[in-house]
């Protein structure tokens, strides 16, 4: 086992492969969408490899994100199942040893056994849904009276953090996200900001992406995004994720998508899925999240 580097990404990218097609993982961006995404990311530091002649057999890479009550870890495994849990192992450890007060780990549904009796103090403490539909008939767009849909074409710049932050403060392991995180570099019109229509208030958000996963993927490709879908608390419950979500549909379908699919918490108390399976969504992929948390 040895750290990993910037130059391991095209084998990388053979081993998370068949991590998808064997189930374990749910879908892999293309090279390019990694590329930007590990661009800072501390090899060295935080990453392991396991290697089997010239190919590798493992990995493990370990983000970190600030949250209100202490660091939380996502420890990124993958191999069979004897590599796994030894790079879980080490990815759990290395969060321990960094402070960090909870590391978490993402694996396919009924995929995660063994993991509480590693010794890591693992648990499993929530489904993590990938729901999905078709672009071919779109329901209809509804507006809310009283409210009126923007985007980042004209949303002035600093609102989205700000929104973002107050949106998702009362959602299970919340983390902030500054205004590049959370619209990066998104097409402006996939930006959506629902305002009231008297003093133009921000009131909920979501934001969308096209992504080309290859012909491995089942789904009509491209496949449209859907994701950051949140209603401040004041103004839930009235119908608008139904609205920037369908409106999104129908952009996204625009931007050259065949298909859309977005992620849900399987636990939510806000139960969003519901919402989601009337615009058409269904649950395609079940993953398993497993935490430890440490004092």
């Amino acid at each position: 086992m040895r750290p990993g580097k910037a130059e391991d990404l095209p084998l990388l990218l053979e081993l998370w492969r068949a991590e998808v097609a064997a189930g374990r993982q749910d879908m892999l961006p293309n090279e390019r969408t990694l590329r930007r995404l590990l661009a800072h990311f501390d090899w060295e530091a935080r990453s392991r490899v396991v290697e089997d002649g010239r190919r590798i057999a493992g990995s493990v890479l370990v983000m970190s994100r600030p949250a209100p009550d202490g660091v939380i870890t996502n420890v990124y495994a993958a191999g069979s199942p004897e590599i796994f849990h030894s790079l879980v192992g080490w990815g759990v450890g290395l969060s321990r040893a960094a402070g960090a007060s909870v590391a978490q780990v993402f694996v396919g549904k009924g995929l995660g056994g063994g993991l509480e009796r590693a010794g890591l103090g693992l648990e499993l403490v929530r489904p993590w849904w990938r729901m999905d539909r078709t672009l071919a008939r779109l329901p209809e767009v509804a507006s809310v009276a009283g409210y009126e849909l923007t985007d980042a074409t004209t949303v002035p710049a600093g609102s989205w953090e700000k929104m973002f932050n107050r949106t998702f403060l009362d959602h299970w392991r919340f983390a902030p996200r500054g205004e590049r995180e959370i619209i990066g570099d998104r097409a402006p019109e996939l930006c959506l900001m629902a305002v009231t229509s008297a003093g133009r208030s921000p009131a909920a958000i979501t934001v969308g992406e096209v992504e080309d996963y290859g012909g491995d993927d089942p789904r009509p490709q491209p496949v449209g995004l859907v994701s950051s879908v949140g209603t401040l608390p004041e103004h839930r419950r009235r119908g608008l994720a139904t609205w920037l979500v369908t409106e999104m549909l129908r952009r996204l379908r625009t931007a050259g998508a065949r298909s859309a699919s977005l992620y849900v918490d399987g636990a939510s108390q806000m139960k969003a899925y519901d919402v989601y399976r009337k615009i058409g969504f269904e649950v395609a992929r079940e993953a398993e999240v497993w935490e430890a948390t440490f004092s």
